[in-house]
């Protein structure tokens, strides 16, 4: 079987941008193992100018130029050179990532396609309430991206949910069928071997509004008041939100003296430095306004790191508060309290069973989370879409 996987590869595989990057790589890494699979991958870069040819982790991969104003043309350069590439591999079937330009590629194709929707952009975009000029641009581009999101929703034959969530938030617009396959983790953060230095908060994920870094941010300077010998440490980009990530930096410095210097800003780690950081954190934390299912919680739990969440998209049903995290019982506000989020820090760091909770957080993510379990359902996706014989039970 042929496929065409359309998403964020990344240029760099060693050094994965974001949560999709990581779900597009973990489990396509266990999917090229499965035998009668060939996997051809094809992404866009803003960083390229012409068509770029090489070889993967898990395949050979193309990477394609993307302009910088595609929405305003509903990516029309971008999605005709996907297809004229896909229509070049003459596969069995067109996976793509998202519901934006690799869906629209893939269902223009004319190839049996599945779209997996990794994020709701209509949901996200009504975090986008301040005035700066970062998130003027930002709510410029959401209402494009809304727009072609409920294009892509509406003609989709063939759905993978990573979350109850999916069909939830898009209510009624879906008119396909959706099958459940989580995102999946992985390996190395399973075998992480935990050595905890005491009081030390991970963030993991890209420094954008969406993650509540800058709350993080003022509910830390809380939690140094009662723990002065805490340390925040923040391993993802800096370039996604350049402006936001400078507001977080500046924040840092100046309600943490000296030179905000318990807050460490990592930038965007390997995946070994990644695993590397949950074996020595005391707990995770993921403030978000808004998530889907994220891989940064996945990966906590795998590493056996006690996480702290908010209780947004699909968070709660990745985590039972009490028995395998911690979840904040509202989600956060933007201009809110950060007290609220301090306090739930303070609960972990503070809780004698945190490490139980750790614990038993690692053996559900054996059960849902693994990349090798993982492939094998989407594989079954791509079987059911073919209507060709299964190779295990059904993953609906």
């Amino acid at each position: 079987m042929k496929v065409a996987v359309l998403g964020q590869y990344p240029l760099d595989p060693a050094r994965l941008g974001g949560g999709v990057e990581a779900a597009i790589a973990y489990a396509h890494a266990e999917l090229a193992a499965l035998p009668g699979l060939e996997l051809h991958y094809l992404a866009c870069h803003p960083s390229i100018s012409e068509p770029r040819r090489g070889v993967g982790l898990d395949g050979a991969v193309t990477y394609l130029p993307r302009g910088r104003f595609g929405r305003l043309t509903w990516h029309i350069a971008e999605v005709r050179a996907l297809v004229r590439e896909i229509r070049g591999l003459a596969p069995d079937l067109v996976h793509a990532h998202g519901t934006g330009l690799y869906a629209g590629a893939a269902l223009e194709s004319g190839y049996p396609a599945v779209v997996t929707a990794h994020g709701i952009v209509a949901e996200e975009a009504r975090l986008l309430t301040e005035r700066a000029a970062w998130a003027r641009a930002a709510r410029a581009r959401a209402t494009l991206d809304i727009a072609y999101e409920r294009w892509v929703v509406h003609r989709a034959q063939h759905m993978i949910v990573i979350s109850p969530y999916v069909e939830h938030a898009f209510g009624g617009r879906i008119r396909g069928r959706t099958y459940l396959v989580e995102n999946p983790c992985d390996e190395r953060f399973f075998a992480v071997t935990r050595a905890p230095r005491p009081g030390t908060i991970l963030f993991a994920g890209s420094v954008i509004q969406r993650k509540g870094v800058l709350p993080l941010i003022h509910a830390f300077q809380r939690v140094r008041q009662q723990m002065p010998d805490t340390e925040l440490r923040i391993a993802g980009s800096l370039t996604v939100e350049a402006d936001y990530a400078r507001a977080c930096q500046d924040a840092a410095r100046a309600l943490l003296p000296p030179r905000g210097e318990s807050v460490r800003f990592l930038g965007p780690l390997s995946r070994d430095e990644l695993a590397d950081e949950y074996a020595s954190c005391t707990l995770a934390v993921l403030p978000s306004f808004q998530e889907t299912a994220p891989v940064a919680v996945e990966e906590a739990m795998a590493a056996g790191a006690p996480v702290a969440a908010t209780p947004v998209g699909g968070i709660p049903w990745m985590i039972a508060d009490g028995e395998t995290g911690y979840i904040l019982k509202a989600p956060l506000k933007v201009d809110g309290d950060p007290q609220v989020l301090a306090d739930l820090l303070l609960r972990v760091l503070w809780d004698p069973h945190a490490k139980e909770l750790g614990r038993r957080a690692r053996q559900v993510a054996l059960r849902r989370f693994r990349a090798s379990v993982v492939a094998q359902r989407t594989r079954q996706v791509y079987e059911q879409v073919l209507g060709v014989a299964p190779t295990g039970p059904a993953c609906e």
